[in-house]
C-alpha cells in the first residue's frame, strides 16, 4: 500500500510526525511531499529537524501571493508527482491551501483522499480556511474527525457509514508525547503567550492595532513569537516601532515546535487567533482568549476554558486580567491514540 502525504505548514508538520512513524511500523509505504507553503527556514525546516520527520521525497517551491495562484501552482506540481508515484490514497491535513490543492489534484487523477481533521466548521463561510476545509471534505473519500463536534457536523452533512471516523486529535498525541519525552513542566507561569497569523487580523490595521493595544493595556507580561507575515504587517502599519519597546509585550522570533511547547507549557494564559493553538492551549489546561470573531471547536466554549474576545481592545485586556475557567476540564480530543486510529482507518479502508 502506498500513501502520498502532503504537508505545507507548521500544523501539517506536527500532525505528520507520529503518522509517519506509525506507517513505518505497519510497513506502509509513504511518499512525503512538502509543498513549500511555509518557505521561511524557521517556519519549515526546523520542524522537520526537531520532530524527526524524514526529509520529504519531494520539496516543491511554490510562490507566495494570491491564494488562487498558489493553489494552482501546487495542483500543477502535484499532478506530475501523482502520475509518477501512483499512490493508493492521498493523505491531507487540516485546512491550509496545500490541503485543498492536494485533494483536488488527487481526485482529478482518480486517487482517493483521506482528510485528517475533517468536519471542523464555523459560520464564517468566506474565511479562507473554512473554504479549504469544506471543499476538501466534499471530495474526500475518508473523513477523520478529531472531536465529537466535527463528527456531528459530518453526519449533518450526510457523510455517513464507513466514510467517517471519530479518531481524536493527532495534535494532542504529539503535544503530550513531546511534553513527556522532553520532561516539559506544565504550570501556570508569570506570562501570557500570544500568537497571531490569521489574515482577518494581521492584514487589517484596525484589528491588529486593537489587539496590540489590548495586550499592552493588560499590565501583564506577554510573550509574542511573531510570525513572519505578522511582522511584515506590523512594520507596514507602523506598529512595530510603536510597541517594540513596550514593557508588556515581548516580541520574539518565530520558534521551533519544542521551544513553542515549552513557552505554552509555562504560560498563564494564551491569546491566539489560531485554530491549532487554541486546542494545544486547552490540552495543557491554559485559559484561552480567542482574538478573532470566528469560532472553531464550540466544545471549548462550552467547557468554559475558552472566551472569544475578538479583535477588541477592552475585551482582550479584561480577559487577560480576569478570565478564569472552571476547575472541571473535560476530555474533548480523544484518548491519546488518534495516531493509531487514523492509520487503522486508512489501512482498513484503502488497504484492500
Amino acid at each position: 500500500m502506498k500513501v502520498l502525504s502532503v504537508v505545507g505548514t507548521r500544523p501539517n508538520f506536527v500532525k505528520e510526525t507520529l503518522i509517519n512513524k506509525e506507517f513505518k511500523n505497519r510497513g506502509v509505504q509513504e511518499v512525503l511531499v512538502h509543498t513549500g507553503q511555509h518557505y521561511d527556514y524557521e517556519m519549515s525546516r526546523v520542524f522537520f529537524q526537531e520532530l524527526a520527520i524524514p526529509d520529504p521525497d519531494y520539496h516543491m517551491q511554490v510562490s507566495t501571493g494570491l491564494p488562487g495562484r498558489q493553489t494552482a501552482e501546487i495542483i500543477q506540481s502535484l499532478e506530475s508527482i501523482i502520475v509518477e508515484e501512483k499512490p493508493d490514497v492521498t493523505l491531507v491535513y487540516g485546512d491550509v491551501t496545500s490541503t485543498l490543492a492536494a485533494a483536488l489534484a488527487s481526485v482529478k487523477l482518480n486517487v482517493p483522499v483521506a482528510h485528517v481533521e475533517a468536519g471542523v466548521r464555523t459560520l464564517a463561510r468566506y474565511n479562507p480556511e473554512e473554504i479549504n476545509r469544506r471543499a476538501t471534505d466534499s471530495v474526500s473519500e475518508l473523513l477523520l474527525a478529531n472531536c465529537q463536534d466535527a463528527y456531528d457536523e459530518l453526519v449533518k452533512e450526510n457523510h455517513t457509514g464507513s466514510k467517517i471516523s471519530l479518531t481524536g486529535d493527532i495534535m494532542q498525541d504529539i503535544l503530550l508525547h513531546t511534553v513527556k519525552r522532553f520532561d516539559v513542566p506544565v504550570y501556570r507561569g508569570e506570562y501570557s503567550l500570544c500568537t497571531l497569523h490569521r489574515a482577518e487580523n494581521v492584514d487589517n490595521k484596525d484589528n491588529l492595532s486593537a489587539i496590540l493595544a489590548g495586550l499592552a493595556a493588560s499590565g501583564e507580561k506577554i510573550i509574542f513569537p511573531v510570525h513572519p507575515r505578522t511582522r511584515k504587517r506590523l512594520v507596514e502599519f507602523d506598529l512595530w516601532d510603536q510597541y517594540q519597546n513596550s514593557e508588556a509585550i515581548d516580541f520574539s522570533e518565530p520558534c521551533g515546535y519544542l521551544e513553542f511547547v515549552r513557552l505554552l507549557a509555562g504560560a498563564n494564559k494564551v491569546v491566539t487567533d489560531s485554530g491549532g493553538v487554541r486546542r494545544e492551549s486547552y490540552i495543557l489546561a491554559k485559559p484561552t482568549i480567542v482574538a478573532i470573531d470566528i469560532t472553531w471547536f464550540p466544545c471549548l466554549i462550552k467547557s468554559g476554558w475558552k472566551i472569544v474576545a475578538g479583535p477588541n481592545r477592552d475585551k482582550i485586556t479584561d480577559a487577560i486580567r480576569n478570565f478564569e475557567p472552571p476547575q472541571e476540564h473535560p476530555v474533548l480530543f480523544g484518548d491519546g491514540r488518534a495516531c493509531l486510529k487514523i492509520v487503522d482507518a486508512i489501512v482498513d479502508y484503502f488497504g484492500s
